[in-house]
C-alpha cells in the first residue's frame, strides 16, 4: 500500500483549501531531502486567493462561534477520524517531503490525530468574579475572529494542526500557511476537512517568504500565530505592532539539559540522545548541549556515540533506516558549517562529525567532545543531529550561563534530588523546565515561550484563551 502512495504522490495534482474549494493556479517544485530532487509541485498563492482566503473566513467566523464548544468538538473529532482513515498517505507524504522515516512519519501523524482530539476537549467557561447584594460581575472569553497561521518545515503535522484547533475549537476561523519545503501533507488535511467542517472555517493557502509576508501583513486578521526561526519572529511582531493586533511567536531554542552528579547516567543518555537526535534535531525543544561534571563526561560521551554511530541513515522508506536527511539544502550547509567551526575550536569527534557522501542532505548523528561556552555549537542553536557534551564544575555557573543567552524555551535537570532540581529549574528562565524528563509535551500542560524563543502560550486551556479576547459584564442589581 505505501508503495502505492508513493506513486500516487508523484503523479497527483494537490491544491490549495480556499471557502470550500480546491483551488491553484500557479505551481512550484517540492525537493525530497533524501535526493534533492524534485518530486512534486505546490500551489503558490495569489494576492487574489489570499484576499479571498481572508474573506471567506470573515464570512464564516460568526456561525462558526454560533455552533457553540460541543458541536465544534464534534466537527473536529470527525474531522480527526477522517484523517486517520487516510493516515498512510499523510504519513507518505510527510516522509517524501520532509524526510523523516516512514514508521516515525505515521507515529507524528497518529500524534497530530490525537492532539486534535484532546485540545477540542477543552473548554473556556464563564467565571464569576462578583455576586452581592449589589451587581455580579462575570469574566467571559469571546473568540478573536480570525487568525492567520504559519507552519514550519521540520513539523508541518503536529506544529500546523495544533494552531488549527487551538483556533477552531475556541469560535475562531483560520487560514493556514504550510512552509514552502513541506506544504503537501497539511495541504491534503484541507481536501480531506472539505467534508466534515463548514465552508471557509479552515482554509489552507501555501507559498514561500512572499506569501507570508503578504499573509501577515493582510489586514483581515485577528491574530498571527507563528513557529519559525527568531529573526522572522521578529519581523512578525513588530508587523503585528502596526495592527496592534497580537502574536503568538513560538520560535528558536539553545536548550540545555544538566546531568547533576546524582543523576542516572543511562536515563539521561537515553532522553538526550532521542529528543536530541528525534527529527534529525530538527525540533525547537530538542537538547542542544548536555552539561555534565567532570567524572560523568567520558561515561556520557561514550554512551551517547554508541547510539548515535548505531543509527542507519538512509530513505525514509528503507527498512531499517532510522534517520533520514536534513530536511533542506540551507540547514544541511548551517549544520556543516557549525560543526567545521567546532572542529576548528578544538572539539573532538566522538561520533560522526560530517555529512554523508552522495545526494540528499544527509548527516551523520555527531557528538562533540571538548567544548566550551564561547563556541558556536554550544552558544547557538544547531537544530541538527549534533550534540555538544559540555563539561561543568559548577552548577550554579551553568545557570548564569543559561540565563545569559537570547533563549528561554526549555531546560531540563537530572537528579535523584527532585527538589533540588526544581529549584535549579527555577532559577533558569524557560517557559517549560522538567526534572529527569526534557521537554514532555503534552497538549493537557501549556508551553509558555519567552526571550527571544517567543512570545505567549501554546496547548491547554491558556493557548485557547490566546485566540480569544477577554471580557468583564457588570450587571448591577435594581
Amino acid at each position: 500500500m505505501v508503495e502505492q502512495h508513493i506513486e500516487r504522490a508523484r503523479q497527483v495534482r494537490i491544491y490549495q483549501t480556499i471557502a470550500g474549494e480546491q483551488v491553484g493556479t500557479r505551481f512550484e517544485d517540492v525537493i525530497d531531502p533524501s535526493t534533492g530532487a524534485a518530486f512534486q509541485q505546490y500551489p503558490v498563492a495569489t494576492a487574489e486567493e489570499l484576499d479571498r482566503a481572508a474573506a471567506a473566513a470573515r464570512a464564516a467566523q460568526p456561525a462558526w462561534a454560533a455552533l457553540g464548544w460541543d458541536e465544534r468538538e464534534r466537527l473536529l473529532v470527525a474531522f480527526a477520524d477522517a484523517i486517520d482513515r487516510e493516515i498512510e498517505w499523510i504519513a507518505t507524504l510527510h516522509t517524501m517531503e520532509q524526510g523523516m522515516p516512514f514508521s516515525q512519519s505515521m507515529m507524528f501523524a497518529k500524534a497530530m490525530t490525537q492532539r486534535i482530539r484532546i485540545m477540542a476537549e477543552f473548554r473556556v467557561p464563564d467565571r464569576v468574579l462578583i455576586d452581592n447584594d449589589d451587581k455580579r460581575v462575570t469574566e467571559r472569553w469571546h473568540p478573536l475572529g480570525v487568525v492567520a497561521a504559519i507552519a514550519p518545515w521540520n513539523g508541518p503535522l503536529l506544529l500546523g494542526m495544533i494552531k488549527v484547533v487551538t483556533a477552531l475549537i475556541a469560535g475562531n476561523t483560520i487560514v493556514l500557511k504550510p512552509s514552502e519545503l513541506t506544504p503537501l501533507s497539511t495541504l491534503e488535511l484541507g481536501r480531506i476537512s472539505l467534508d466534515i467542517l463548514p465552508k471557509g472555517v479552515l482554509n489552507i493557502v501555501s507559498g514561500g517568504r512572499e506569501t507570508g509576508a503578504a499573509l501577515v501583513s493582510h489586514p483581515g486578521f485577528d491574530k498571527v500565530s507563528f513557529t519559525g526561526s527568531t529573526p522572522t519572529g521578529i519581523a512578525i511582531a513588530k508587523q503585528s505592532a502596526v495592527f496592534l493586533r497580537p502574536a503568538i511567536l513560538e520560535l528558536g531554542g539553545n536548550d540545555a539539559a544538566i546531568l547533576l552528579p546524582d543523576g542516572s547516567v543511562d536515563d539521561f543518555v537515553a532522553a538526550v540522545a532521542m529528543i536530541g537526535f528525534g527529527n534529525n534535531g530538527q525540533f525547537c525543544a530538542a537538547v542542544k548541549r548536555a552539561y555534565v561534571p567532570p567524572h560523568l563526561a567520558e561515561e556520557v560521551t561514550t554512551k551517547l556515540a554508541a547510539i548515535a554511530d548505531a543509527h542507519v541513515l538512509g530513505n525514509g522508506f528503507e527498512p531499517g533506516v532510522t534517520m533520514g536527511p536534513i530536511q533542506n539544502k540551507a540547514q544541511f550547509d548551517k549544520v556543516c558549517a557549525i560543526v567545521k567551526d567546532a572542529k576548528a575550536a578544538g572539539g573532538r569527534m566522538a561520533a560522526g562529525g560530517g555529512p554523508v557522501d552522495g545526494p540528499g542532505y544527509f548527516f551523520r548523528p555527531t557528538i562533540v567532545a571538548g567544548l566550551k561556552d564561547g563556541t558556536r555549537l554550544v552558544d547557538e542553536e544547531q537544530f541538527g543531529p549534533v550534540i555538544p557534551v559540555v563539561i561543568y564544575d559548577d552548577v550554579d555557573a551553568v545557570v548564569e550561563r543559561i540565563n545569559a543567552g537570547p533563549y528561554g524555551l526549555t531546560a531540563s535537570v537530572w537528579t535523584k534530588d527532585l527538589d533540588r532540581g526544581e529549584e535549579i529549574l527555577g532559577r533558569i528562565a524557560v517557559g517549560m523546565a522538567a526534572v529527569n524528563r526534557h521537554a514532555p509535551f503534552d497538549p493537557k500542560v501549556p508551553f509558555p515561550m519567552i526571550k527571544q524563543s517567543g512570545m505567549g502560550t501554546d496547548y491547554a486551556d491558556h493557548g485557547i484563551k490566546g485566540t480569544m479576547r477577554l471580557q468583564a459584564i457588570t450587571r448591577v442589581k435594581s
